[in-house]
């Protein structure tokens, strides 16, 4: 893959993420009338998408050259 589309899909899945943790979190903390469970594990998703979007954040700086590993 060049350059120019990872760092197309890399921004994208970003916003993807940053989208479904917003709704996930604004879901979860909503007031409910009704007393039946969640049906969708909003607060899962939400902090599943924040760890993947952390991933790519860290992989948006490799691409462009920061090395974030310990090598030794």
């Amino acid at each position: 893959m060049d350059l120019n589309t990872d760092l197309i899909l890399t921004l994208s899945a970003i916003v993807v993420c940053a989208g479904l943790a917003f709704i996930g979190i604004r879901k979860r903390f909503t007031e409910k009338q009704d007393i039946r469970p969640y049906r969708i594990p909003w607060m899962i998703i939400a902090l599943f998408s924040i760890a993947v979007g952390f991933m790519l954040f860290v992989h948006l700086v490799n691409i462009f050259g920061f090395e974030t590993g310990g090598r030794r």
